[in-house]
């Protein structure tokens, strides 16, 4: 029972067991108190909790009660008296403050008094409490978006096991060995761990309370009257499951996972973190980050990605800002997937008086964001937070802004640049639509895709090959300078020199499936847009860009021969309409990029 290993069984295959997991580390890194080093690591039919050294008996005998999850303390509707509703203690037997305790009522008007003061802010002061140079009159609990998920349809339920834990603190060492005996095995020991919880129950005069409801909160998969065996009626009732088992998953959302609800509506996605081999310090420091950079809301599926991003991005300031420490070594020459595999997540849909599983998927971490060098880590993190901005802009209500926010999420789960550039040719479109409208949006940066390109290569080199090819360089200035950089002038009400070439990219992606195609279409283009040239320096007007030439036409042709005529399209596409970091215009001055987009952090329409 006192060991280096214990496991929690995946046997839902949903986050209910990654919340199990952060919760058992959480006990072992309690019962550790800086002795041991924690680390949480997917093994394949279970998560291992590892404790180097091993976990010591007179740590255990040590340990000092902590309760893990707070009492989560409303107002009785018909005595209007505060009470932790699912539990039997009285509240004066309870300490207030600390980690025992949680007045809903008081967060609310917290939270409310917060979001108030935001509202109130410029968008200066806006960075300033973002940078942390501006302090709120008060802070919003952590935890206020599990409180809310958790009151009132988990209320009961959860205050009830958190009534059962703390019904042990004067009895920890023993409690904990009952958790301990359950968990030092595969597969679990949950009959033995029952048994057990029995008997200690009987030597202290306890009630006996063995099962308890599975929270749909907790456990996605189930849900009432959704669990038979075979197609026949089954009884619509809860299921339940041992009341350790979910005690650990109650503590595990509040340090492995996250719940939030959906912009513009009640409905809710919960996420946990899919750990792959994670020590819990540097968890624990990386989440703390994470939660402050999702304090926003965000649409459905913009949410999954801004997680998966966030989260990344997370990962690289704490990894970056552990150099010294010699930290880093752990990340560099690993995909950031080598710590964590994504997320796990629900959609959980508002029916009014109950919410349904809508969804259970899963997300993973960007596989490109993979540090070399400790100099990489600056140019990732320039790359995480450009593509960020660009997801910021879209809005779910709109079918284009959906589909491209559909495009961008298969990217990040396929682990595949397929999807990316079906994307960045459906936002080349919205790009230019946007600037027609003199609606200023970011475009990608060559640097940015440039990052993007080298971390995703293949054993051929295949994208850093096209990426850094002249030839190919040339031809995607020249459609540029056809498409985002004029119309971008003409955004500003400056009348540009050349024609706009509305629907290019579009063409071109159209023709890629074929080598022959493809090169007759850019070869229509590279004539009109060479004859332009001409045209204006005829007429004495420099059109102040570059022709392309033969030895480009050949490089691209060769590179088509060679990688085939759809993945250098669809690069040359991407490449094409992305900005260059530092572009002159037509009158000598630097083209700053199209504009900025509205800033979403901070929106407060789903907040009371």
């Amino acid at each position: 029972m006192y060991q280096s290993t214990y496991f929690i069984e995946k046997t839902s295959q949903t986050f209910a067991d990654n919340l199990a997991a952060f919760g058992l580390a959480f006990v072992l890194n309690m019962i550790a108190k800086g002795r041991a080093k924690i680390r949480l690591k997917d093994v394949g039919s279970a998560f291992a909790i590892l404790c180097e050294p091993d976990l010591q008996a007179k740590w255990v005998e040590e340990a000092r009660f902590q309760s893990g999850a707070p009492f989560l303390v409303t107002v009785d509707n018909k005595t209007r008296q505060k009470m932790a509703k699912g539990t039997d203690i009285p509240l004066d037997e309870l300490p207030i403050g600390g980690d025992v305790l949680v007045d809903y009522e008081t967060q609310k008007a917290n939270n409310a008094q917060f979001f108030e003061w935001r509202k109130s802010l410029n968008k200066d002061d806006l960075k300033q409490v973002r940078n942390g140079t501006l302090n709120p009159p008060v802070t919003p609990h952590p935890d206020w978006d599990l409180f809310r998920a958790i009151n009132p349809m988990a209320l009961q339920s959860y205050n009830g096991l958190v009534g059962e834990w703390w019904r042990g603190h004067d009895s920890f060492p023993e409690m904990l060995a009952v958790l301990l005996q359950m968990t030092a095995r595969m597969p679990n020991d949950v009959a033995g761990a029952e048994n057990a919880w029995e008997e200690l129950c009987k030597k202290h005069g306890w009630k006996i309370t063995e099962r308890v409801t599975a929270s749909q909160l907790f456990n996605p998969s189930q849900g009432k009257g959704t669990n038979a065996v075979k197609a026949i009626w089954a009884n619509p009732k809860n299921l339940d499951n041992f009341w350790m088992l979910e005690w650990l998953k109650a503590v595990g959302i509040r340090y492995g996972g996250f719940t939030k609800q959906v912009r513009g509506s009640k409905d809710r996605k919960t996420y946990a973190l899919a750990p792959a081999n994670l020590g819990w310090n540097d968890h624990e420091a990386v989440m703390k980050r994470f939660r402050q950079k999702m304090a926003g809301s965000a649409s459905a599926i913009q949410m999954d990605v801004l997680a998966s991003l966030r989260y990344t991005q997370a990962l690289l300031d704490h990894y970056e800002s552990a150099r010294e420490e010699d930290l880093a070594a752990e990340f560099l020459g690993h995909p950031a997937s080598d710590l964590v595999h994504g997320m796990q997540m629900a959609f959980y849909k508002d029916m009014g008086n109950a919410t349904a599983i809508m969804n259970i998927a899963s997300i993973n971490l960007p596989q490109w964001v993979k540090p070399q060098t400790p100099q990489d880590f600056q140019s990732l993190r320039e790359a995480l937070n450009e593509h960020e901005l660009i997801i910021r802009i879209f809005d779910e209500k709109h079918s284009d802004q959906y589909d491209l926010l559909k495009f961008y999420r298969d990217f990040l789960s396929a682990n595949d640049l397929t999807p990316f550039f079906r994307f960045a040719i459906a936002y080349s479109g919205f790009v230019m639509h946007q600037l027609e409208r003199r609606q200023f949006v970011r475009p990608f940066t060559t640097s940015t895709l440039e990052v993007l390109f080298m971390n995703s290569d293949d054993s051929r080199k295949t994208f850093s090959q096209i990426v850094q090819n002249p030839g190919f360089q040339n031809i995607a200035y020249a459609i540029r300078h056809s498409t985002v950089v004029p119309q971008g002038r003409k955004a500003k009400g400056n009348k540009p020199s050349v024609e706009v070439r509305y629907g290019l990219g579009q063409q071109l992606a159209r023709k890629a499936t074929y080598p022959q195609d493809f090169l007759a279409e850019i070869a229509i283009f590279i004539h009109l847009y060479n004859a332009e040239n001409s045209q204006l320096r005829e007429n004495k007007r420099n059109p102040f860009r570059k022709n392309v030439t033969t030895e480009d036409i050949e490089a691209l042709a060769a590179l088509v021969d060679t990688f085939g005529s759809k993945v250098v399209c669809n690069m040359l596409v991407a490449y094409g309409y992305a900005r260059e970091p530092y572009e002159k215009g037509e009158e000598g001055a630097e083209i700053s990029e199209p504009g900025e987009p509205g800033d979403t952090e901070g929106d407060t329409a789903a907040e009371e």
